[in-house]
């Protein structure tokens, strides 16, 4: 058995919400009292300690004070999946064991992404403007196209780039995937290695990132990229802003390189005021929030709590971070 503090306030940046039968199914996975306090300072003064800490690790400030002052720390784990903030803390240097959620905000992502696509196919940002005028558009714009048939390129074939290729071969379209180790895997139909790029790229009639941020996927979509994508594909981006060179992807949208783009992420965030990305009718710009969902609480918690069992079993933790 196992003490858990859970502690986590949501705001509109993270807009979990958290149910008391969350807390007691932790409880029960755990074996022991579940501690719930919204701020690092409530913690601090109950006195509370406890085994396990379950947080945010996305953004904003980390509870390094408890973190540093509790002996009997021994697994963090976070329902983000992004932790930059809280491994560049000096909760990184603490001797505990790290995890995260990567994985579980799949499911949404991928709705969004085919969000997208279907709303691009079928022309709906263009008409809810002229719906908002009140005009009757009809062949005011591009043709409407469909989805059957066409192909999808994703790089990053994890989890999040699986669901996508699940909902997308449930419309007919061949799918092709970037991935370090190019071995086959279902849904997808090809698979390619790192030197696959430019092959997924000219092949794919959309294109969708959805791989980690890292040293070597920082900017690795940019001009000559965007300058071998059909200039009818669509560019979408649900891993992080920086994963693209955006003044190229302005420059090759207003040069009509590529037909459109869908981006949940930017470079900054949020997305400048005056960036030219706001005004261009080829773009649909939604917030960061492609994953978010109701059930997203939910599934953090289920992971969790499995994850629990592993810990209290002595058997590897997934999503472990190295530090």
């Amino acid at each position: 058995m196992a003490n858990v503090v859970f502690l986590f306030k949501s705001t509109p940046k993270v807009p979990f919400v958290f149910q008391d039968r969350q807390l007691e199914q932790i409880a029960e996975a755990a074996g022991g009292e579940v501690y719930r306090f919204e701020t690092e300072d409530e913690l601090l003064a109950s006195g509370k300690q406890a085994e396990i800490l379950y947080t945010w690790g996305g953004t904003g400030d980390m509870p390094v004070r408890y973190c540093k002052g509790n002996p009997k720390l021994k697994w963090l784990h976070s329902f983000s999946a992004g932790m930059d903030p809280l491994m560049k803390s000096e909760i990184a240097d603490i001797p505990i064991i790290i995890s995260n959620s990567s994985g579980i905000h799949s499911l949404t992502i991928a709705e969004s992404v085919m969000g997208y696509i279907l709303a691009w196919n079928r022309t709906l940002p263009f008409m809810l403007r002229k719906q908002r005028e009140h005009v009757w558009a009809k062949g005011m714009t591009r043709q409407p196209t469909e989805a059957f048939g066409k192909i999808l390129g994703i790089i990053g074939a994890g989890a999040i780039g699986t669901e996508i290729a699940v909902r997308a071969k449930a419309f007919n379209m061949r799918t092709l995937a970037l991935r370090r180790n190019p071995k086959p895997k279902e849904c997808f139909d090809e698979i390619y290695g790192g030197d696959g790029l430019n092959e997924l790229l000219t092949r794919s009639d959309y294109v969708v990132t959805s791989t980690p941020y890292t040293p070597e996927t920082r900017r690795m979509i940019g001009a000559a990229q965007f300058k071998i994508m059909k200039n009818s594909a669509l560019f979408i981006n649900v891993a992080r802003g920086g994963v693209v060179d955006q003044d190229a992807l302005i420059e090759a949208l207003g040069k009509g390189e590529i037909a459109g783009a869908a981006l949940d992420v930017t470079d900054p965030e949020p997305l400048n005021h005056d960036s030219p990305l706001w005004d261009m009718e080829n773009v649909i710009i939604t917030p960061h929030m492609s994953a978010d969902a109701p059930i997203l609480a939910q599934l953090a918690v289920d992971f969790f709590c499995r994850e629990i069992k592993h810990y209290l079993n002595g058997e590897p933790i997934a999503n472990t971070i190295p530090h």
